[in-house]
């Protein structure tokens, strides 16, 4: 069994830049082994990913280490936009 980390693209959200990634977990054994899909999930949450996948099949993460900066379309930050508007 080996678990790798996939980088997702890069955002901001109200100044604030992330990294996101996920968990793969491939050639997983079936359940019994002491890592059950439950446990991997509550560590999967525990770390900050996005989320895990698990797989008894080999998956090679072709890049590993995508652009630094994706176009994107920041979000403005919804607390400043309620005092801007009053509220």
């Amino acid at each position: 069994m080996r678990i790798q980390v996939l980088r997702l693209p890069l955002y901001e959200l109200g100044g604030v830049s992330e990294e996101p990634f996920a968990l793969i977990v491939d050639q997983a054994p079936p359940e019994g082994d002491g890592w059950s899909m439950p446990a991997l999930a509550v560590f999967a949450e525990q770390i900050g990913a996005r989320g895990v996948w698990v797989t008894p099949q080999t998956v090679e993460i072709v890049d590993q280490f995508p652009p630094e900066i994706v176009d994107h379309v920041p979000f403005d930050d919804p607390v400043t936009e309620a005092i801007d508007d009053g509220g």
